[in-house]
């Protein structure tokens, strides 16, 4: 009996890995497709928009930060503000490829790895920062009996200017040794479309952002019990998408040129990664709970 029982979770086990495999191949190929088989619009905005929408994006990764402790407060709470800390921000980094994949694929195609090193490191600080405030001070907020909603907000916002101010910091400090580095031959730099230097590396690192989207998704899932698969999925692809600035998307769908549809068809490749990955996950877990024990 126990030998059977053990050969069924060797069984659950192995599809889990299949399925974060083909979810990562299958997510990561919507954008790959449409980056080396078409050509981008061109794409103008105002600068000074551009820095606005850069605060905006940085508040959406907040919101969506919030979002995923606040659904399983549960959990974090069951462990230590240390542990919380460091593997919240882990979870959030990988999420939003930041952890070592966007480091990694800048360093493949061509850019120096001492600069990337250090760039790390603001980075980091910004990450650890956002997951001190929301793991320390969110528990302390959700105990209040009213008014979560507009404390959530306006925590929200005080959590994205502080970690826009430590982040200017660290990046000040930085900046002298970044600039002892010899400056990149643009010529030496990877471009468009890549070759499999440059795919499989890719492929390979996105595996940071596909386990990421799983544990986030085993954690809230519970608060998705109501919902078909198909919605769970879209809801993940959502929540994805406003923690991995996917609002950009829609800004340079609206501020490019050319006919809309095409603009949305290739503006829009990252929403389509983000939705296809969130929809993939959740219809994982689904085979993967179809497999009786």
């Amino acid at each position: 009996m126990s030998g059977g029982l053990g050969l069924c979770m060797y069984k659950k086990n192995l599809l889990m890995m299949v399925m974060i495999f083909l979810t990562g191949v299958i997510s990561l190929s919507t954008h790959v497709f449409i980056i080396q088989n078409f050509q981008a619009p061109n794409f103008k905005i105002n600068t000074q928009f551009e820095l606005i929408i850069a605060y905006i994006i940085r508040w959406c990764t907040v919101i969506g930060a919030l979002i995923i402790f606040i659904y399983s407060k549960k959990y974090w709470e069951s462990i230590s503000l240390f542990y919380r800390l460091i593997l919240f921000a882990l979870l959030i980094m990988a999420l939003t490829e930041q952890l070592l994949r966007f480091s990694i694929m800048q360093i493949v195609i061509g850019y120096p790895w001492k600069s990337q090193g250090l760039l790390l490191i603001s980075t980091y600080i910004g990450y650890i920062i956002l997951s001190l405030l929301i793991t320390f001070y969110i528990p302390i907020i959700s105990r209040t009996a009213k008014g979560k909603f507009f404390k959530y907000f306006e925590f929200s916002i005080l959590v994205t200017i502080l970690v826009v101010i430590i982040k200017k910091i660290a990046n000040s400090l930085t900046s002298p040794l970044i600039s002892l580095i010899p400056a990149v031959d643009i010529s030496k730099v990877a471009h468009l479309p890549y070759g499999m230097k440059i795919i499989i590396p890719a492929y390979i690192t996105y595996l940071e952002p596909v386990i990421a989207s799983f544990v986030v998704f085993y954690l809230i899932e519970h608060k998705l019990k109501n919902f078909s698969t198909l919605s769970k999925g879209l809801i993940m692809g959502g929540l994805i998408s406003l923690t991995h600035a996917g609002i950009f998307s829609i800004v340079q769908i609206i501020n490019s040129d050319g006919d809309w549809i095409y603009r949305l068809f290739y503006y829009g490749q990252f929403l389509w990664e983000y939705f296809t990955l969130g929809i993939l996950t959740a219809f994982s877990f689904y085979f993967y709970r179809r497999v009786r024990p």
